[in-house]
């Protein structure tokens, strides 16, 4: 019995002072906010909007459109914020021809530290058979892979905190050299979206200390007690 309870006091305290990975928790995508324009254009100039819950989303007379993730204070107690992912949803149907295209400039506007130049991402949606828009190619910005949409941008998020504010991303749509969507029935739009990860507050080194002792002297107590039985 003794031999058991200083191997089971052993095996705790190992627990205790091995590091251990902490899955990042995920809330899934929220929707901050869309937008599209008229029928037949190519910017969203005079287009539509579709903020969701409280998202926001304006459009200014150039075209240029801006969107705002709210602020988020969902936190799990004892957890706290390690990154924030935005995913940049852009598409377009209906190619004035082959050839065609339509790029979506993204720019960070408030809310994170974006790369220097007034962080930029731009998304090139073209068209090689004059039927749809088949390929989406990330051409500048912190995503330059050809081909992958929507285009998912990760910022790393310090000092652990439990709530975070709003961010505002602008973006505008223009055509190509090869001319954009069609006049009669072609349109296009752009949503963004975001997502917080979040882990676990590791226990400070002084609780595990302590937690650890309490431990060793309960294995060295019922040994005591074992040898005077």
């Amino acid at each position: 019995m003794k031999k058991c309870l200083v191997v089971l006091t052993g095996i705790m305290l190992l627990a205790l002072f091995v590091p251990t990975a902490s899955a990042s928790l995920f809330t899934g995508y929220m929707d901050c906010g869309g937008v599209g324009s008229v029928t037949g254009t190519t910017g969203f100039v005079g287009g539509s909007v579709a903020p969701p819950g409280n998202g926001n989303v304006t459009i200014n007379a150039s075209g240029v459109a801006q969107i705002t993730c709210p602020a988020y204070a969902s936190i799990p107690a004892g957890d706290y914020i390690t990154q924030i992912d935005l995913q940049l949803q852009d598409d377009a149907h209906k190619p004035s021809a082959s050839g065609a295209s339509v790029i979506d400039n993204w720019n960070g506007v408030s809310g994170l530290t974006f790369a220097t130049n007034n962080w930029l991402e731009s998304i090139t949606m073209l068209s090689t058979t004059a039927i749809n828009f088949d390929k989406c190619i990330p051409t500048g910005g912190m995503v330059t892979t050809g081909g992958v949409c929507p285009v998912v941008l990760s910022f790393t998020v310090t000092g652990q905190p439990t709530t975070f504010g709003a961010i505002v991303l602008s973006v505008q749509a223009i055509a190509g050299s090869g001319g954009g969507v069609a006049a009669g029935n072609g349109g296009d739009s752009a949503d963004l979206y975001i997502q917080y990860e979040y882990s676990p507050v590791a226990p400070e080194p002084a609780t595990l200390g302590l937690m650890g002792g309490a431990l060793l002297g309960l294995g060295i107590f019922g040994s005591k007690k074992l040898r005077r039985s």
